[in-house]
């Protein structure tokens, strides 16, 4: 089993136990019962040693990301704090409620847990938004960058909804007890809908996506291709107006141009982009991520058509190649993949003449 997949388990545990920890909070009396149950010495630590192993897989994907950028410290970050506060509280109170004690601070505790898992959800959604606006328009990067930010909000009224019924089930139960109900209810929902979306079939996701005109742009390449007269225009504007220019959480798309060409452009296309990556860097002292920049554009440009590494090979010998703190993907691995999409091209161009030669010899 991969670490994303026992990730996967994880998170379908911990939600599992979370319909059932939300479940009980929209009825007083289940409440009552649970809190003096056997169970309750369960599932309240068990949860908080489900936090604390998606931490621990949080920062093992961290130390062994291409790109240790933004997303992965935030991300990592939060989980650990989210996994002290919740364990303090969880653990807290069934120690306190074995011992016979009062455990007041408990519900603070994984209330404070909530509001750093929510801000992390609010600067996430503002940064996939601006990470869409940055994106072309039409572009397959924008789509994913809106799916993101839709995704983000989704858990952030989650998230709102847990808050709620901790603010008016376990610390102000007075208060408002049908407002904590009903997001006990909420809560239960939303992540009973979550773990819907996970286990329902990728084409059905697609479907439903295209549906709510979420779905990225399909390219019909037939009917797309660029002359090379449209690949000459595109990069003498890009020559005087680096694409990148007004970017700060996102880095030119250049696999989606690579696919609008025929396989002759698309070198072209990509040499100069690679030859110009590489002078953009200058002639002055490098830095070590710098120079392993400049070494993998070298390997790309001299190698374009028949570079076979994969990218975990050419990491080994150029592990600061890929890393770009503010974006999710850093413009030498954007080049990288552009070169895949440009071999693949050349695969199919050349299977396609292999046919045509034994249909017609």
């Amino acid at each position: 089993m991969s670490v994303g997949e026992f990730q996967k388990a994880v998170t379908y545990i911990k939600e599992t136990q979370d319909i059932a920890l939300f479940a009980t909070m929209a009825d007083a009396r289940w409440y009552s019962a649970f809190g003096a149950s056997p169970l309750f010495f369960v599932m309240l630590p068990f949860i908080g040693l489900l936090l604390t192993i998606n931490a621990l897989i949080n920062a093992y994907r961290l130390s062994k990301a291409h790109n240790q950028n933004l997303d992965q410290w935030f991300g990592f970050v939060v989980s650990a704090l989210c996994a002290v506060l919740g364990s303090v509280s969880l653990y807290g109170a069934a120690i306190s409620v074995f011992w016979g004690v009062s455990f007041a601070a408990g519900p603070w505790f994984f209330f404070s847990s909530l509001m750093v898992a929510s801000l992390h959800q609010i600067m996430m959604v503002g940064i996939n938004f601006h990470r869409a606006y940055e994106a072309l328009q039409g572009s397959s990067q924008r789509m994913h960058h809106l799916q993101a930010a839709l995704n983000n909000l989704f858990i952030l009224g989650l998230l709102f909804a847990a808050v709620g019924s901790v603010l008016f089930v376990m610390l102000f139960p007075s208060v408002a007890p049908l407002v904590g109900v009903g997001c006990a209810m909420v809560a239960v929902t939303f992540t009973g809908l979550d773990i819907l979306w996970r286990i329902v079939p990728h084409n059905w996701k697609l479907a439903i996506k295209g549906f709510l005109n979420l779905g990225k742009p399909e390219l019909v390449q037939d009917d797309a291709w660029m002359s090379k007269q449209e690949v000459q225009f595109y990069l003498d504007k890009t020559q005087e107006k680096n694409p990148n220019h007004h970017r700060l959480f996102t880095r030119f798309d250049y696999s989606a141009k690579v696919r609008e060409m025929d396989v002759e452009c698309a070198q072209d296309y990509l040499d100069e982009i690679i030859s110009r990556k590489i002078a953009s860097f200058g002639k002055l002292t490098l830095d070590e991520k710098a120079q392993h920049k400049v070494s993998v554009l070298e390997i790309l440009r001299d190698t374009l058509v028949d570079f076979k590494s994969s990218k975990k090979d050419l990491l080994k010998d150029y592990p600061l190649a890929f890393q770009s703190f503010w974006a999710e993907k850093g413009d030498v691995e954007q080049i990288f993949d552009a070169v895949l999409v440009c071999q693949e091209k050349c695969q199919q161009a050349n299977l396609a003449d292999v046919t045509n030669s034994m249909v017609n010899p």
